[in-house]
């Protein structure tokens, strides 16, 4: 079940958000959208996750947009290996970038609860457990593509990301590889394929090959993830979109 951890992992730390529209500001998210989405072990379909826009609400004293996202097993998978994965996040209204993170992981017997905050005056990651020197922006597993989604994606672009978690700071790049149509229930959708690097120029999994499609309207909603391995094929799908009442 190994596998099925490092897919979680990829999900959690490349799939991300909620549904954008454009305002005055250039990037208000609507309160109260809904991703929702199956992951799928070849042809088995192995759990369900969700990306939500839950509120905007102040950080020391600084407006973030809170974000949450959840990932369950199926009750069949439960058998085999339960998961239970909540992370929450806590993003900058106007610069896009983290100011909190917290995570409660439950893959199998692995246990993990983490939470950290970035203070940016005095150039620190302070966890529970560690403080580390960061650099002016970091983004955690879930703000990253909130940022790429504010970017002028071009194919051929490489752009830079210095992600921050179980602290450690980790820049990697993502590359706008192509564009390509993608079926939905909610329709076909024309979608940006990115694919994360390491700063090494490696793909993220040496032994793995996720890719990442993202709309290329104004949404920029992430339609699916595909990660294809020597085990097989493990596939996140968009299922449904929730508006805000």
């Amino acid at each position: 079940m190994k596998s099925h951890i490092i897919f979680i992992k990829v999900i959690f730390y490349l799939l991300l958000t909620c549904q954008l529209t454009m305002g005055q500001s250039g990037q208000p998210f609507l309160i109260g959208e809904k991703l929702n989405y199956s992951t799928w072990f070849n042809i088995i379909k192995g759990g369900e996750s969700s990306l939500e826009f839950v509120g905007i609400e102040e950080i020391n004293g600084i407006s973030t947009y809170h974000i949450r996202s959840v990932t369950e097993s199926t009750s069949f998978f439960d058998r085999l290996y339960k998961v239970r994965d909540y992370m929450d996040s806590w993003i900058d209204t106007s610069g896009q970038f983290s100011h909190r993170f917290s995570k409660s992981i439950r893959e199998g017997k692995y246990r993990k609860k983490y939470s950290v905050d970035f203070d940016y005056q005095a150039g620190f990651a302070i966890s529970n457990k560690d403080r580390d020197s960061i650099p002016d922006r970091v983004q955690d597993g879930l703000s990253m593509f909130y940022y790429i989604r504010t970017l002028d994606l071009t194919v051929g672009d490489i752009h830079e990301i210095n992600l921050f978690d179980n602290d450690s700071l980790r820049p990697f790049l993502i590359k706008v590889d192509r564009i390509e149509s993608v079926k939905t229930p909610i329709g076909d959708m024309d979608c940006f394929v990115l694919v994360p690097y390491l700063e090494s120029g490696k793909q993220l999994k040496n032994k793995s090959k996720v890719t990442i499609y993202l709309s290329t309207d104004q949404q920029r909603i992430p339609v699916m993830i595909s990660n294809e391995a020597r085990f097989g094929s493990l596939i996140l799908k968009l299922e449904s979109v929730k508006k805000s009442n």
